[in-house]
């Protein structure tokens, strides 16, 4: 199922449908297909310009977030744990100031997750995500815990799962050390974006998840015209198009 997530997702993306679109236009062309050829490369050349677009890619964005947003971390009802999922959280000396509610981290998940444990919202927080590309070998969970243990949340309130690879695998193990501990409600903090696929999937482990997502980010799109393409938009619609796969995937399981 991993691998039938990553080929949808790989093959969604704008510029690589439309790369597939060229090349079976070619080979059309080449059978005497002519109309079918020139067909197929036209809608690969208007795929990829209609999401290089920054209101397209807003729109799309938008469309996954839009529930999520608004939040407040120490509104949230109580649970038995928060559960972070692994993610860009930046560099570790962004949480040098210790302050959780630093407007500089408003838009970051491990910050939100200490906001919500110092509101005395849950005792404990699972981190869950494993080695990356960029961390040298160290779990993205491992990551996580020292940018909290900055923030003020004490070792004895982590659980760290650093074997989860993907939101199917963080949300099996979140659901087997729930039955283990005796959790019957967790506070799950993704991305407003991944927050639609996170949830299915941790319905499929039936564990009951109260959604929290960081503010967003400002998109610099807005700076753009909305209707000129730009290479910005059009990795924010490759990005959104992935999560929609991957959303596709958890709904058929």
């Amino acid at each position: 199922m991993d691998a039938v997530t990553a080929a949808l997702g790989w093959l969604i993306e704008p510029l690589h449908l439309s790369l597939l679109a060229a090349g079976l236009a070619v080979v059309a062309w080449l059978a005497r297909w002519r109309r079918s050829g020139l067909s197929l490369f036209l809608a690969g050349v208007v795929w990829s310009l209609l999401w290089s677009m920054p209101a397209a890619a807003d729109a799309l964005r938008d469309s996954l977030q839009r529930a999520y947003l608004g939040q407040s971390a120490e509104g949230m009802p109580a649970a038995d744990a928060i559960v972070v999922l692994g993610g860009d959280i930046g560099r570790l000396d962004r949480f040098d100031s210790g302050d959780a509610q630093s407007p500089e981290l408003a838009d970051n998940r491990v910050a939100a997750a200490a906001r919500a444990w110092h509101a005395q919202r849950a005792p404990t927080i699972l981190l869950s995500g494993g080695p990356n590309g960029t961390s040298r070998g160290i779990s993205e969970a491992r990551i996580m815990a020292q940018a909290l243990a900055k923030l003020g949340v004490p070792e004895s309130a982590m659980i760290q799962d650093d074997s989860s690879s993907d939101t199917r695998q963080n949300a099996e193990h979140a659901a087997r050390i729930a039955r283990e501990r005796g959790w019957q409600r967790v506070i799950l903090v993704t991305s407003a974006m991944h927050m639609p696929r996170a949830l299915r999937w941790f319905n499929h482990q039936r564990l009951p998840a109260l959604p929290l997502a960081p503010a967003e980010a400002p998109p610099l799109l807005s700076a753009a015209t909305p209707w000129q393409p730009s290479m910005r938009a059009l990795r924010y619609s490759a990005r959104g198009l992935r999560e929609y796969a991957g959303l596709l995937v958890a709904m058929v399981v």
